[in-house]
C-alpha cells in the first residue's frame, strides 16, 4: 500500500460520523477495523471503519456517563470506565455482556485508562488520586500506586513498556517502573496548575500526556495562568520534557483564540505533535507543533474536541468533537423552553496529507 507523505498543513476532513448525544472519547481498534466511542448516553458505540453509515452497534451495561476507554493492544478486548467508578471489559467483536466488571475502581470518576505494553495489566486513575493496576485477564487487583494528592487526569506508557506516567490536578507527573510498580521520580509540570487566593478551587492540571516514538520526549498538556475558577479560562500550554533527564526543554503555546486546556495530545512522526485546545463554550483548535518551536506550524479551527486517535497508517486522525444543538446552557431553546435538546457529537476523520485530485473533483 502506497502511504502518502505526511503534510499536516494540508489536513482535510475525509468523513464524519454524527451522533445525537455527546461523546467524550473515541479510538481506532489496534487493527483499525473498528471505531469505538463513549460518552453521555451510557452506551459503548462501535462502527466498522469505512462503513460507518450502516455498521453501527452498541454495548450496554454502564448506568451513567462513560469517561474513559482503552483497547487491548493485541486481543479483542475493550475496557470502559464511568462516572460511578465502574470498569467493564468487553469482547468488542462478539458483543453481549461484559466479560468481567470492577464495580468500584474509584469512589467517583475513573478519568483515564491505559494498558501495559504487553497487554497483561490494565491501569486506571481518577478522582481519588490513586493509580490502580488490574489484571487485564480477570480484573483482579495487582497494585495500588499512592502519592498523588489530587485527582489524576492522564496516563501514558513509555514506548519500551518499562514506565508509566500519571499526571494530576496540581501539575505533578509521577513516573513508575512497570516491572515492580515502584516510584522512579516526579516531573514538575506545576506551570499547568493555578490556585490564587481569590479562587475557591484548583484550576488546570496535566490533562494529557504523550510520548514520542523513540521515547526520548514526553509532552504534557493543559493550561497556565488561569484567570478564574468559574469559567476557568487560561493559556493553553504543552510542556515538553527530555525523558532522560526529566527536565523541561520547551513550552508550546498557540496562535489562535483558545483559552481552555490542551485536552488531548498525539505524537505523529519526526517529533511532530498534534493537540486539541479549547475555546470555552464556543469551539476548539487543533494545533500541530514541531516540539523545538514554541508556536504551532499549523492550526485548524473546529468544534470543541476532547480526544484524538491516530490510525495505524499514521495518516488518519480521529477527532471526538462536540456538535451543538443550538440550545442554551440548560439544553432548552428559547422558542421551546419545555423541550430539552441535548448536544451531540461529531467524529471527524482527518487525512494528514494533501487531498487527492479526485477528492477535489467531487466538490
Amino acid at each position: 500500500m502506497n502511504v502518502p507523505g505526511l503534510d499536516v498543513t494540508a489536513a482535510w476532513v475525509e468523513r464524519e460520523v454524527k451522533h445525537p448525544r455527546q461523546l467524550y472519547r473515541s479510538q481506532y481498534s489496534p487493527d483499525a477495523r473498528y471505531i469505538a466511542a463513549v460518552g453521555q448516553d451510557k452506551l459503548v458505540h462501535l462502527w466498522t471503519t469505512g462503513d460507518e453509515e450502516t455498521s453501527h452497534r452498541t454495548l450496554a451495561s454502564h448506568r451513567t456517563w462513560i469517561a474513559a476507554m482503552a483497547f487491548h493492544p493485541r486481543g479483542k478486548h475493550l475496557f470502559t470506565a464511568d462516572y460511578h467508578g465502574v470498569i467493564h471489559c468487553w469482547n468488542y467483536e462478539a458483543g453481549g455482556k461484559p466479560i468481567w466488571t470492577i464495580p468500584a475502581a474509584d469512589p467517583h470518576v475513573v478519568r483515564a485508562l491505559t494498558l501495559t505494553g504487553d497487554g497483561r495489566q490494565l491501569v486506571s486513575a481518577g478522582d481519588d488520586g490513586v493509580v490502580k493496576i488490574w489484571s487485564a485477564t480477570n480484573g483482579k487487583s495487582v497494585a495500588r500506586l499512592e502519592g498523588h494528592e489530587e485527582c489524576i487526569f492522564s496516563l501514558a506508557i513509555s514506548p519500551n513498556g518499562k514506565h508509566l506516567v500519571s499526571g494530576d490536578l496540581h501539575g505533578r507527573i509521577r513516573q513508575w517502573n512497570t516491572a515492580d510498580w515502584k516510584l522512579v521520580r516526579e516531573l514538575n509540570a506545576r506551570l499547568l496548575h493555578t490556585r490564587e487566593e481569590k479562587f475557591i478551587a484548583d484550576v488546570g492540571g496535566v490533562r494529557s500526556l504523550a510520548f514520542n516514538e523513540k521515547g526520548t520526549r514526553l509532552a504534557a498538556g493543559g493550561m497556565k495562568e488561569a484567570t478564574s475558577n468559574s469559567f476557568c479560562a487560561g493559556k493553553p500550554t504543552v510542556l515538553v520534557f527530555d525523558w532522560a533527564s526529566g527536565k523541561e526543554v520547551n513550552a508550546l503555546g498557540i496562535k489562535g483564540k483558545s483559552d481552555g486546556p490542551v485536552n488531548a495530545l498525539q505524537f505523529l512522526e519526526n517529533d511532530l505533535l498534534v493537540g486539541t485546545t479549547e475555546i470555552l463554550h464556543v469551539g476548539s483548535e487543533m494545533n500541530f507543533w514541531k516540539i523545538d518551536q514554541p508556536q504551532p506550524l499549523h492550526t485548524v479551527a473546529q468544534p470543541s474536541a476532547y480526544d484524538l486517535s491516530l490510525h495505524p497508517d499514521r495518516r488518519q486522525l480521529l477527532v471526538t468533537a462536540f456538535d451543538s444543538s443550538g440550545s442554551s446552557g440548560n439544553g432548552a431553546r428559547a422558542r421551546h423552553l419545555e423541550k430539552y435538546e441535548p448536544n451531540g457529537a461529531n467524529l471527524r476523520v482527518f487525512r494528514l496529507h494533501p487531498k487527492p485530485p479526485e477528492e477535489d473533483a467531487k466538490k
